[in-house]
């Protein structure tokens, strides 16, 4: 036969267990984010690993141009050829696209917005600043349709 202070003392390990595992799962789950690199804030650093994402993105890709959205979270770049890519965050990394048409353009002051044929890639607005006319007008160059 059990003691009363047995009877009391189960609920009690029973409710400690129970947190003890819920700690030991949450511990888990942020390990697993953090090893993920998940909920990071990606930025681009710089022109220059605008410059390399392009290339990976692209092998020969070699920009001339390049403008840098001022939170960093997307660029354009622009080759010799006057090819134009779009470089924009994509959950915890970067993905990129040529750009094969201006019809997804739209400026407004100093922001343009750019979409591409690839439903999957998405919209982006670029907060350009007194660069997002000049990168406007030389979409133009690559015609209404791609």
């Amino acid at each position: 036969m059990s003691s009363p202070e047995t009877l009391i003392a189960l609920p009690g390990a029973a409710i400690a267990l129970q947190a003890a595992g819920s700690l030991a799962a949450v511990m888990f789950v942020f390990l697993l984010v953090r090893a993920l690199d998940l909920g990071s804030d990606v930025r681009i650093a710089d022109e220059a690993e605008a410059r390399a994402m392009a290339e990976q993105a692209r092998c020969g890709f070699d920009p001339v141009d390049v403008a840098l959205d001022r939170a960093r979270i997307g660029a354009l770049l622009r080759n010799s050829a006057g090819e134009v890519m779009l470089i924009r965050r994509h959950g915890g990394r970067f993905a990129a696209r040529v750009l094969s048409s201006y019809a997804g353009a739209r400026l407004d002051r100093g922001f343009l917005t750019l979409s591409t044929d690839d439903p999957y890639f998405g919209s982006i607005t670029l907060d350009l600043g007194e660069q997002a006319q000049v990168w406007a007008a030389s979409l133009r160059r690559l015609g209404a349709i791609g």
